[in-house]
């Protein structure tokens, strides 16, 4: 009557993996977008990687 039942075919770690992804680039859109705000910000001159500062006896 209904004929023959569908295969759906489930592959779990490609999932997994497709989530993973999917989670880690827009981690990282958050995280870039982020670092733009905070490069517009007062202090950002201060994280300048070529300045050192003695904060810590150093």
């Amino acid at each position: 009557m209904c004929g023959s039942p569908k295969i759906v075919r489930q592959d779990p770690e490609a999932d997994a993996k497709a989530a993973a992804e999917k989670a880690t680039m827009e981690a990282n859109m958050k995280k870039a977008n982020r670092r733009t705000a905070n490069s517009s910000s007062v202090l950002s001159g201060a994280f300048d990687a070529n300045t050192k500062t003695k904060l810590g006896g150093g």
